[in-house]
């Protein structure tokens, strides 16, 4: 198996995204738990690959994006920072090596916009990978007269795709929104720190961060 496959079909890391996942759903938040960590982490290895990050690296994206939003369960405030901790525990249990353990705690660490220090390439890429991920999948509440405005944002996103084109040194997100949902601008409203941290972070990488919405390039 490979690495990945070793923390994906943990049970112990089974049960901390479903806890995570059901702490934040009693608070009113959208989907954490496997669904959405699987998109990010498929997001995490295409960007990865594509920017010719090392088979190690790679692998440590990927987990990293399993594993990011583990901390949730003791609370949303400086998830990020618990959920290091315990990855730490999870993946010494799982007999991973010390440095490769720290390259996933980092990226943990660095992926929420309130404490966003990026030094490396792992966590540039989760970031990415995490930030951009936004579609109405993610959406729990089932009548749009309940929605707050971070369902109606989520929802009207019907298309989410992120792509890295080496080439160009230019990441894209692109997103085909119904404006009969909710308008363009109310994504900005909710998610303009997040764009700004997925420019950081592609910055980060060497490369320029673009965001198309329907047929408009906004950044």
């Amino acid at each position: 198996m490979s690495e990945v496959d070793i923390v994906r079909e943990s049970k112990e890391v089974q049960v901390l995204i479903a806890k995570s996942d059901e702490y934040l759903k009693s608070i009113g938040y959208t989907v954490h738990g496997i669904e959405h960590v699987q998109e990010v982490a498929k997001r995490s290895e295409r960007i990865a690959k594509c920017i010719g990050l090392s088979y190690e690296d790679t692998q440590a994206a990927v987990i990293s994006a399993y594993l990011h939003d583990i901390g949730n369960f003791m609370g949303r405030e400086n998830h990020q920072l618990s959920g290091a901790l315990l990855a730490y525990n999870v993946l010494k249990e799982l007999n991973f090596d010390i440095s490769f353990i720290l390259k996933v705690m980092t990226a943990i660490a660095s992926h929420d916009e309130t404490n966003s220090e990026i030094t490396d390439k792992v966590s540039a890429v989760l970031i990415l990978a995490d930030k951009s991920h936004v579609h109405k999948q993610r959406v729990r509440e089932k009548s749009v007269f309940n929605f707050d405005i971070h369902d109606k944002v989520n929802y009207a996103v019907q298309e989410s795709d992120l792509i890295a084109y080496p080439t160009k040194q230019e990441i894209w997100l692109t997103l085909t929104v119904d404006t009969n949902i909710s308008k363009v601008l109310d994504y900005f409203e909710i998610f303009l720190n997040r764009m700004l941290l997925c420019k950081k972070a592609a910055s980060f990488l060497g490369y320029n961060f673009h965001l198309k919405i329907n047929d408009s390039v906004l950044y």
